[in-house]
C-alpha cells in the first residue's frame, strides 16, 4: 500500500469519494484514474495534486514522497495524450531562450531528486515535447525555432553516435568470445 492510499483509508474515503472532489476541478478524473495515482501508474497534474494535498490534508511530499514524484510507466499512457509528468514538464520549463532554466531549479521547483528530473525530461521529450539543453550552463527552454531544433537535433544525433562508437571494442569482443549480440 502507498502512501496515498494509506492517507485515503485513514481518513475513511473511498476512491470514489476523492473521485468526486476531483472531478469538480477535473471532469476526467474518475475512480479508475485515483487507482492510476494510487498505484503510482501516473501522477496528477499540478492543479490535481494541489487538489489532492487539500482533500487527503497531506503535503505532495507525504503523499508521493520527494523522489516519487514525476515517476510514470510511460506503456500505461496513451501515445496521443501527453502524461501528467510531461504536462507538469510542459508547464515548468519557460519557453525562449532566454527564459532558460538550470535542471537543479527545476528540480526544486517540481520537487523532484536530480535523477527523477532528468527522467521525466527524457520522457517528455519521448513523447513530443520539444525541449532545448543549452550545453553552456544556461539550462533548459522550450522552442519551435527550427534552428535551435536543428542544433538540438545534431547535438543529440553526435552524443547517440559517440555511445555506438564506444560500444564497438565491446561488441568485438563478445563476438569474438562466441556471444550473441
Amino acid at each position: 500500500m502507498n502512501r496515498l492510499q494509506e492517507r485515503r483509508l485513514a481518513l475513511g474515503l473511498s476512491q470514489p469519494d476523492v473521485s468526486e472532489k476531483l472531478k469538480e476541478i477535473d471532469p476526467r478524473m474518475d475512480v479508475g484514474m485515483v487507482s492510476r495515482f494510487e498505484r503510482g501508474a501516473c501522477l496528477p497534474t499540478p492543479l490535481v495534486l494541489e487538489r489532492l494535498e487539500i482533500i487527503l490534508q497531506a503535503t505532495r511530499s507525504d503523499l508521493f514522497g520527494a523522489d516519487e514524484l514525476g515517476v510514470i510507466h510511460i506503456a500505461e499512457a496513451p501515445r496521443e495524450t501527453k502524461s501528467p509528468t510531461t504536462i507538469m514538464i510542459q508547464n515548468a520549463i519557460p519557453v525562449g531562450r532566454r527564459n532558460a532554466i538550470k535542471r537543479e531549479a527545476l528540480a526544486k521547483k517540481l520537487h523532484m531528486t536530480d535523477r527523477k528530473m532528468r527522467e521525466a525530461i527524457e520522457q517528455a521529450r519521448s513523447e513530443g515535447l520539444i525541449i532545448i539543453c543549452e550545453c553552456n550552463g544556461r539550462g533548459y527552454y522550450q522552442s519551435s525555432d527550427l534552428d535551435e531544433i536543428s542544433y538540438q537535433y545534431r547535438q543529440d544525433t553526435s552524443r547517440a553516435m559517440s555511445i555506438l562508437k564506444r560500444r564497438k571494442p565491446m561488441r568485438d569482443l563478445l563476438k569474438d568470445a562466441g556471444r550473441s549480440v
